[in-house]
């Protein structure tokens, strides 16, 4: 059994999901884009390789081997994109939550069911339907979850826009004694810096006070003062 216990982003790691881009797929064309920072390198002509990324990836790995970090790769799936193992599941104390993500990413769950597999089938947890929320939205620092959202009314039309206030309010039920924050995050389908996919594009914490924050990712000042503030 995998004993989950995770509180914030910066304690010390002892296991982790580490994705793959073994057989990533070719790059894919200008329609294919599913956000504006890959459009901007496939136009440029300098869309990261398969050889590239292995090599990173495998220099990632040699990292964690080196402090002792218990390694999961997900299984191979051939002409895939398998590199963002935080977006498809993510956990919150002891708990597994499986992210309703796009439809097209569903197939990179089942490559890590073998992990799934060793949880307390009673601590995952796979939202109801209309509940839209992706790993990268979700931060942990101790008492309170950050998660990253867009209230725009024109969500829908948005393939960068990948988590809801349905999912807000989900994790808020799931755990009542956090303070749970959402942010607005700015959302753009063609420009790469009017565009924050995700609330860990925007936001990280680093060590124990500070925090590295891109202000223009988000849609009110007020969002980002509070952060600036704790």
């Amino acid at each position: 059994m995998l004993q989950l216990n995770v509180k914030n982003e910066t304690s010390r790691l002892r296991a982790v999901v580490l994705g793959s881009a073994v057989h990533n797929g070719p790059t894919p064309s200008l329609e294919e884009a599913y956000d504006p920072k890959s459009l901007e390198h496939i136009k440029a002509g300098t869309y990261p390789i398969e050889k590239d990324m292995t090599a990173e990836m495998d220099a990632f790995n040699a990292v964690f081997q080196k402090y002792d970090v218990t390694v999961y790769r997900p299984e191979l799936i051939e002409n895939y994109n398998q590199i963002f193992a935080r977006d498809i599941g993510f956990v919150i104390d002891d708990v597994f939550i499986k992210s309703n993500i796009l439809p097209d990413r569903e197939r990179e769950l089942d490559a890590i069911q073998y992990v799934i597999d060793q949880i307390d089938p009673l601590k995952v947890v796979r939202p109801p339907e209309e509940v839209h929320i992706e790993g990268g939205d979700v931060m942990l620092w101790n008492d309170h979850i950050f998660i990253g959202t867009y209230k725009g009314s024109d969500y829908k039309d948005y393939i960068t826009a990948r988590t809801n206030m349905h999912g807000v309010n989900f994790i808020k039920e799931l755990f009542p004694n956090k303070i749970v924050k959402e942010f607005d995050l700015v959302k753009s389908k063609l420009e790469a810096r009017d565009n924050a996919l995700h609330l860990d594009c925007c936001f990280q914490p680093v060590g124990k006070d500070k925090g590295i924050i891109y202000k223009r990712g988000f849609r009110e000042e007020a969002d980002y003062l509070y952060l600036v503030n704790l």
